[in-house]
């Protein structure tokens, strides 16, 4: 696993460094993840489960605490995780064995 890298404040660095491009970014990304015919949490959950299936550590890093903060539980995101295992086989059974337990565990989340 690499070092640990807070993925938020790396972005911002490089909305600074390419302001258009990150902007337009930050734009989609959140008319993307708001509530609408999908909450906000069942996107995050989605966005978890597709940065687990490719075995994104960074988005999976990114989307955890998010999925948390719009109130998704340990056990909904472990199955979510579940879901990818299936579509994705054994990487995806080793991103949330490693990695995705790993920031659970550091988030507290029981």
């Amino acid at each position: 696993m690499s070092e640990k890298v807070n993925v938020g404040a790396q972005l911002g660095k490089l909305g600074k460094e390419m302001p258009g491009v990150m902007g337009g970014f930050g734009k989609f990304n959140a008319e993307v993840l708001k509530d609408g015919a999908l909450s906000t949490k069942t996107k995050e959950l989605i966005a978890v489960a597709l940065a687990v299936g490719l075995t994104c550590e960074y988005c999976i890093r990114f989307h955890v605490p998010k999925a948390v903060e719009a109130g998704a539980t340990r056990a909904e995101i472990l199955e979510a995780a579940g879901v990818s295992m299936l579509m994705a086989g054994g990487p995806a059974a080793t991103y949330s064995a490693v990695v995705l337990l790993e920031i659970l565990n550091e988030l507290g989340i029981k």
